[in-house]
């Protein structure tokens, strides 16, 4: 019973990741409740579950919150800017739908794959701005690159949330209240596991006292 009690034991281990997803978790969605802040939560959740996906240990409300204060402004750019874009070709697809006859639906591909791009960039802006001190023009850009060298990831990240949003459309309920539970801290850290790969592959380190600066 000792070895199950130690820190370092295996259930200890797992029992603890646990705890702090419901943390981050609990954090997360107090700041999204403004709504326009939901992007500085986003970065603010990457920046703990790639620690728990490295196995540490972090302090979740001070990292989280922490993060929050010092990336909101960035974050929540980045947040406008997707938003707007998503809104201005999910409006043209649905022009298209509604509108066009059936020889024209094809018009709509093309905004579907700057919906993809949109995805694809957001899915890794936000970590890249919880993890390295970049520009906003460099974090651009290496999104982009990311998504794009690493398009299995990215194709992967796409069907989760494609997966989410289904549950959401079948069982509302049920998918509210996983979500409200743990359920983005447990997407979060799927992806994290796989974005604390991709980090490392370009030399960043991961650790509960340094942050990395540059890609």
């Amino acid at each position: 019973m000792t070895s199950f009690f130690d820190k370092r034991s295996i259930p200890m281990k797992i029992l603890t990741a646990l705890c702090n997803l419901m943390l981050v978790n609990f954090c997360f969605i107090v700041g999204c409740i403004p709504i326009f802040t939901i992007g500085a939560s986003i970065t603010s959740l990457y920046r703990v579950t790639i620690k728990v996906a490295a196995g540490e240990n972090p302090s979740v409300f001070r990292e989280f919150f922490t993060c929050y204060k010092d990336n909101f402004l960035r974050s929540t750019g980045f947040w406008v800017v997707y938003c707007a874009l998503a809104a201005f070709f999910g409006f043209e697809v649905y022009m298209v739908r509604t509108m066009l006859p059936q020889q024209y639906q094809w018009s709509m591909y093309p905004a579907f794959f700057f919906l993809f791009a949109i995805f694809s960039s957001a899915s890794y802006a936000f970590p890249l701005i919880a993890w390295f001190d970049e520009t906003v023009k460099q974090t651009i850009k290496n999104s982009l690159l990311l998504a794009l060298t690493n398009l299995p990831t990215t194709i992967f990240f796409a069907v989760i949330m494609a997966g989410l949003a289904a549950a959401w459309y079948f069982e509302m309920i049920i998918t509210f209240s996983i979500l409200i539970f743990m359920g983005f801290g447990i997407i979060a850290i799927i992806f994290s596991f796989f974005l604390k790969r991709i980090f490392e592959k370009h030399g960043a380190v991961i650790t509960p006292d340094e942050e990395s600066v540059g890609l």
